[in-house]
């Protein structure tokens, strides 16, 4: 690369939407995931759904395959993984959803040169952000945050849980071990990690949004930079009876009856 170049960096889009109540996509779920969505309460099931058709139709437009062709598989609640693929390979995905039924929301994003990680939160008003940024994030967080109004102080809480649930993704670690041990330096432009991950990685890419009218904090990590395309659209969907595929089907009404 000549002298002044600048380095051409991926676009990665990273694509959040409504999840849909009605479960509309569900046709091209595998059957393990149509076995796992049976066994969700009804307001898991729409993100879900919305999460991984999205998720299946950006791997299949990367790999040339149709949505429902795409081998995802996963054990358990552990990661999602392509059968055949390590995960030190491309393509590298994350995904996150958050709420309920009526309100919730999917993210997913797919990157083809570095491992990314995704988180998506809302400011749930009725969680006691003090008393666990004491009980879970690092000392000098807490001194900071102890301090802090209730509102700049949640919106802090949540900026760094998130950040820290994307390197979660990242680097396909535990929950706890994370929140008490990345150390993230906000003042920083970009932000940057203040010290070494659990998974011992010392630098990476930091990017993170808020969406007010939603009250959504966004968070995506990459272990090499990349530029973040933001592709939302989470307009609240009509709410609709759940439809599940493998429903009975309804009993005929008898004459008379209407």
């Amino acid at each position: 690369m000549t002298e002044g170049a600048e380095k051409h960096l991926e676009k990665v889009t990273l694509k959040i939407r409504a999840a849909d109540a009605s479960l509309a996509g569900q046709d091209v779920l595998s059957a393990a995931e149509h076995k796992r969505l049976a066994q969700m309460h009804e307001g898991a099931r729409p993100t879900f759904v919305t999460a991984r058709c999205m998720l299946r139709t950006a791997l299949g437009d990367y790999m040339g395959l149709l949505p429902g062709a795409v081998p995802l598989c996963q054990q358990g609640a552990g990661r999602v993984r392509i059968e055949g693929f390590s995960d030190n390979e491309p393509p590298y995905f994350s995904v996150s959803h958050t709420g309920a039924a009526e309100a919730g929301i999917s993210a997913v994003a797919v990157s083809e040169t570095t491992p990314i990680g995704i988180d998506i939160q809302q400011l749930d008003p009725t969680v006691d952000w003090r008393r666990v940024a004491e009980r879970r994030f690092p000392p000098d967080d807490w001194a900071l945050l102890r301090n802090m109004s209730d509102d700049i102080g949640r919106m802090l809480f949540f900026t760094l849980w998130s950040i820290r649930e994307a390197f979660v993704k990242m680097e396909d670690g535990k929950l706890m071990p994370y929140l008490r041990n990345v150390h993230v330096d906000l003042t920083a432009r970009p932000p940057r990690l203040a010290s070494a991950t659990p998974g011992g990685r010392d630098d990476a890419m930091i990017y993170f949004n808020f969406v007010p009218e939603h009250q959504l904090m966004i968070a995506l990590v990459a272990a090499q930079p990349v530029e973040v395309d933001l592709d939302r659209d989470i307009r609240p969907m009509e709410r609709r009876p759940d439809p599940l595929l493998n429903s009975p089907a309804p009993l005929p009404l008898n004459k008379g009856q209407a």
